[in-house]
């Protein structure tokens, strides 16, 4: 997988732990993404009825296509949020932006996610 970040700063933990999350999860590599959440994670994909928890993500996210190209555009942190955005261009061609927003359990630069939701729109033809 191709994985372009912006430039920033370099200064900002809970941004770059967002980034990392997000690479993770495109990548679905699930020991990266366990190193950034919480054993009570609970992820949402917005328009989905259901949050689910790691045990979850952990059985779903191997089914999911493959991502060949990540480009994360823009992120921002602030107080226990971070979030995110860019766009994912999948196996089969598809492209999406999405949006990663998290709350972090407290403010503490190397705190964990305890929830993250994701919003995801397929580019309009």
């Amino acid at each position: 997988m191709t994985t372009e970040v912006m430039l920033h700063c370099g200064n900002a933990p809970k941004m770059e732990r967002v980034i990392d999350l997000t690479v993770a999860l495109a990548n679905r590599d699930l020991d990266a993404v366990r190193q950034h959440v919480r054993e009570d994670f609970v992820w949402s994909t917005v328009g989905r009825d259901n949050a689910i928890s790691f045990e979850d993500l952990a059985a779903e996210l191997p089914g999911r296509p493959d991502v060949v190209e990540l480009r994360i555009e823009n992120g921002l942190s602030h107080g226990n949020g971070a979030m995110c955005e860019g766009t994912l261009l999948l196996e089969d061609g598809d492209l999406l932006y999405f949006c990663n927003v998290v709350r972090f359990v407290n403010t503490a630069k190397d705190a964990l996610v305890k929830t993250a939701h994701t919003y995801l729109v397929a580019q309009a033809l």
